[in-house]
């Protein structure tokens, strides 16, 4: 992006205020004093609306991520529930609009990503709300778990790159986010032309990376198989030299932190650690899912997450 660091440094609007603190604070008992990482923050919606909306007011999220096929208050499309949806549109300064189409086992196709994201009317209440270049739609989900052919995904992409261009201008468009699981060959993907080139017209880069260790360690995950958040900046790097990157999905999948610990541990991880990566420009955690018998509810930091993460956000003068 052209604009690339003053367009970043604005999305940090309500962490801002926070950096003069820190320059001059103190060392914590047992932190070392360092220097904050201003990054977009903020929950991903599964299932669970209200706790969703809590979380971020919780957190005091600027970043928030949706879904177009789910997450909705009651039955039927999000269509149905326009008040819901004018209040997410204006409950962070960024939005996250993800399509159905394109994800894990779905071919991408241009037509119904243009459907899916006017028909839900995210766009459209995030331009009132906020501005056209506040909402970033996410184009698919994942797709080499699923889709076996990364060039025709690319060729497709690219076309809806165009479309969505098109058909919402000043969005902000997010590329395909790769599950980070070696079985899924991941690095077949990144060494494909099509979809290479297909990211490089996006506004950011999308990545995924996961935590299987009982203490939410991001930096061991390569012992289940899996790239690590070092290892899938370094390929964005290398793939799409100085194009923000944005962590859609991230999260610590052990059962043995709370929900609290986890926001914590989110906070500083996104925040505070500097092996992170400075192309990374804001991440969504995955997720508040409010329902049992949902995907991944054990991955579930409802809005006490939120609580954990604004307090290590508190203690390093954010």
């Amino acid at each position: 992006m052209a604009d690339e660091k003053q367009y970043s440094r604005r999305a940090m609007g309500k962490l801002a205020a926070g950096a003069l603190a820190a320059a001059g604070m103190a060392s914590l008992p047992g932190q070392a004093l360092a220097a904050p990482h201003y990054r977009a923050h903020g929950p991903l919606l599964t299932d669970g609306y209200q706790t969703w909306i809590d979380a971020i007011n919780n957190q005091g999220a600027n970043l928030a991520k949706v879904v177009t096929g789910w997450g909705v208050p009651g039955p039927g499309p999000w269509a149905n529930y326009p008040d819901h949806v004018w209040t997410a549109a204006g409950a962070t300064n960024f939005l996250i609009v993800r399509t159905v189409t394109g994800d894990t086992n779905r071919m991408i196709d241009p037509n119904q990503a243009v459907a899916e994201i006017r028909d839900s009317k995210f766009f459209e209440y995030k331009r009132i709300r906020s501005g056209a270049d506040k909402c970033i739609i996410e184009l698919g989900n994942e797709p080499n778990i699923g889709v076996a052919d990364p060039w025709a995904y690319g060729y497709n992409l690219n076309v809806t790159i165009d479309r969505i261009r098109e058909t919402f201008p000043g969005a902000k468009i997010c590329g395909t986010a790769l599950s980070p699981n070696k079985t899924t060959n991941p690095d077949t993907w990144y060494a494909n032309p099509n979809f290479v080139n297909a990211i490089k017209k996006c506004d950011f880069v999308g990545v995924h990376f996961y935590s299987n260790a009982d203490d939410g360690n991001f930096a061991a995950q390569g012992g289940w198989n899996e790239l690590t958040y070092s290892e899938t900046l370094t390929r964005c790097a290398q793939k799409w030299p100085g194009k923000p990157v944005i962590g859609t999905e991230y999260s610590m999948r052990t059962t043995r932190l709370t929900p609290y610990q986890k926001g914590y541990k989110y906070g500083h991880f996104m925040h505070f650690d500097d092996s992170v990566a400075g192309s990374l420009w804001g991440a969504t955690y995955y997720h508040v899912q409010t329902n049992p018998s949902g995907v991944d509810f054990q991955e579930n930091v409802g809005s006490e997450g939120a609580r954990g993460y604004r307090k290590r956000l508190s203690e390093g003068g954010l």
